[in-house]
């Protein structure tokens, strides 16, 4: 199915089923402001390896790794989940973890 979005202020779109939002995770008091990309097909969220190494959150070790499938049925390049971050995530006024 494809959504297509008629206006997208402050939003990134491309006219498929996915599009990026501007949000701020909050991880044990340090704010971090970067852009989420929404994939109406996705079942899980996931924070950017980058993301994490850049700006120094604090992560923990996966007891089972977690390998990510790309929509077309291949395992993604970036390999296997092996940390997560625990987050607050800010979208506008609201608030979620």
């Amino acid at each position: 199915m494809e959504v297509v979005l008629e206006s997208c202020n402050n939003i990134v779109c491309n006219k498929t089923t996915s599009f990026k939002i501007p949000v701020t995770l909050w991880v044990y008091g340090k704010k971090v402001q970067t852009k989420a990309l929404v994939d109406l097909g996705a079942t899980t969220n996931f924070v950017n390896r980058v993301i994490m190494e850049n700006n120094n959150l604090v992560t923990y070790k996966l007891a089972n790794p977690y390998c990510v499938i790309n929509a077309d049925g291949t395992p993604n390049r970036a390999g296997y989940i092996t940390k997560y971050v625990q987050a607050y995530v800010e979208i506008g006024l609201h608030r979620t973890t």
